[in-house]
C-alpha cells in the first residue's frame, strides 16, 4: 500500500515538474517580473527533490509534511505563483505554446511588458500607428473604404482565440486600386494592417474617355469570377457588394458587371482587382499586335506599311513642316530627347507612311 501511494505521489510530482518547466519558459518568453522566475526556479528544485525521494521510496521522508510545508511557504512568499500554476494546470499538457501565451496574457495582462505585445500594432500605441497610416494614404492621394469586418475564432486545445478580420479597399479614383486583408485583436489594428497590405500591392489600369473600361475583361480569385463590360455615358456602375466598392474607388463610373461562383466578399473583391489588372489601352494592344491604333479600329488599311528611309536634316524639316501641329509637337519632343541622349538630328531616320 505504501509503495502504491508513493508511486501515485511520484506521478503527481512529476506532472508538477513538467508544468513548472513550461511555466518558467512562458515567464521568460513574455517578460514577467524577475521574482516570478525566481519563484518558479525554487518550485522546480523542490519538485525535483520530492521526485527523487519518491522514486527511492518513502524511507526517511515525510511525504505529507513536505507537501504541506513547501506549499505553505511558497504561498506566503509568492502568492501569485499559485495563480500561474492554476493557469498551467487548466491547460492540457499537449496544448500549443500559442494557447498557453494567450491564457497567460489574459490572466496577467496588467503585469506584462508592453514591449512584448504583438508586433507594435496591437500594443498601446496602435492608435498612433493607425493615424500615421491614414496620413500616408492621404499623402498618396488615395482613399480607403472598409468592405467587411468579421469576428473570427481560432479553436485550440487551450481554448478559443478571438480576433477580427478586416477587408479594406484603397484607390485614387483615377485608375489605381488595391485590396488588403488584416487581422488583429481589435478592429482598428486589423484595418490598419489591411491598409498597409493594400498599399504594398497597388494595381494600375487604363480608363476610357467616358470613365469606363477599354474592353471586356474577366477576373477570378479561387472559386469567384467577375465579368466586366464597358458601358456608355450615363450608365453608372451596375454592380453590387464588394465589386461595386472596388469599381467606385478605382474611378470606373460606367460599367456592367456580373459575379459568378462564390459570393465571398473577399474573393469577389480580389476577382474584380484581377479583372482590372488585365485591362490594356488601345496603344498597348496595337504595339503588341504590330499595328497602328487606326488600323486596330479599322480606320486604315491593314496592308498599309511603314517604310524607314535615310534623309538629310533639310529633308527632315520639310517632312516635319508637312505634318499637322500635334504631330510636329511630338516629333519636336522626340528630337529633344535624342539631343539629351547625345544623338544629333543629322542623318536621322524618319518614318514616312508609304501610300
Amino acid at each position: 500500500m505504501s509503495a502504491m501511494r508513493g508511486k501515485v505521489l511520484a506521478n503527481k510530482v512529476g506532472g508538477l515538474r513538467l508544468a513548472c518547466k513550461a511555466g518558467r519558459a512562458a515567464v521568460r518568453s513574455r517578460g514577467l517580473e524577475s521574482t516570478r522566475t525566481t519563484a518558479m526556479s525554487r518550485r522546480q528544485r523542490n519538485a525535483a527533490r520530492v521526485w527523487a525521494a519518491a522514486s527511492g521510496g518513502e524511507e526517511g521522508v515525510d511525504m505529507e509534511n513536505i507537501e504541506v510545508v513547501e506549499a505553505a511557504a511558497e504561498e506566503e512568499e509568492h502568492g501569485s505563483a499559485s495563480d500561474l500554476e492554476e493557469v498551467i494546470y487548466s491547460l492540457d499538457k499537449s496544448a500549443s505554446v500559442a494557447s498557453l501565451m494567450s491564457v497567460i496574457e489574459q490572466k496577467f495582462a496588467d503585469q506584462l511588458d508592453p514591449a512584448f505585445m504583438d508586433d507594435g500594432v496591437d500594443g498601446e500605441d496602435y492608435e498612433k500607428h493607425a493615424e500615421n497610416m491614414r496620413n500616408k494614404v492621404k499623402s498618396l492621394g488615395m482613399e480607403e473604404r472598409l468592405i467587411e469586418v468579421r469576428r473570427v475564432t481560432k479553436v485550440v486545445k487551450g481554448g478559443n482565440i478571438l480576433s477580427f478580420r478586416a477587408i479594406v479597399a484603397v484607390g485614387n479614383k483615377k485608375g489605381k486600386i488595391a485590396v488588403g486583408v488584416g487581422k488583429g485583436k481589435e478592429v482598428m489594428p486589423a484595418t490598419t494592417k489591411a491598409v498597409a497590405e493594400a498599399l504594398r500591392d497597388v494595381v494600375e489600369f487604363p480608363l476610357a474617355k467616358n470613365d469606363s473600361i477599354p474592353h471586356t475583361t474577366v477576373g477570378s480569385a479561387t472559386s469567384a469570377s467577375v465579368i466586366l463590360k464597358p458601358a456608355g455615358e450615363g450608365t453608372g456602375v451596375i454592380a453590387g457588394g464588394a465589386t461595386r466598392t472596388v469599381l467606385e474607388l478605382a474611378g470606373v463610373e460606367n460599367v456592367l458587371s456580373k459575379q459568378l461562383g462564390s459570393d465571398s466578399l473577399l474573393n469577389n473583391a480580389r476577382a474584380t482587382v484581377n479583372a482590372l489588372a488585365k485591362l490594356r489601352s488601345p496603344v498597348q494592344v496595337a504595339q503588341l499586335r504590330g499595328k497602328t491604333v487606326r488600323q486596330l479600329f479599322g480606320l486604315d488599311d491593314v496592308t498599309k506599311k511603314v517604310d524607314t528611309i535615310d534623309v538629310s536634316a533639310e529633308r527632315l524639316q520639310e517632312l516635319i513642316q508637312s505634318c499637322d501641329t500635334k504631330t510636329q509637337t511630338e516629333i519636336g519632343e522626340g528630337l529633344e530627347f535624342l539631343k539629351e541622349k547625345g544623338f544629333e538630328p543629322e542623318a536621322a531616320e524618319a518614318q514616312v507612311n508609304a501610300i
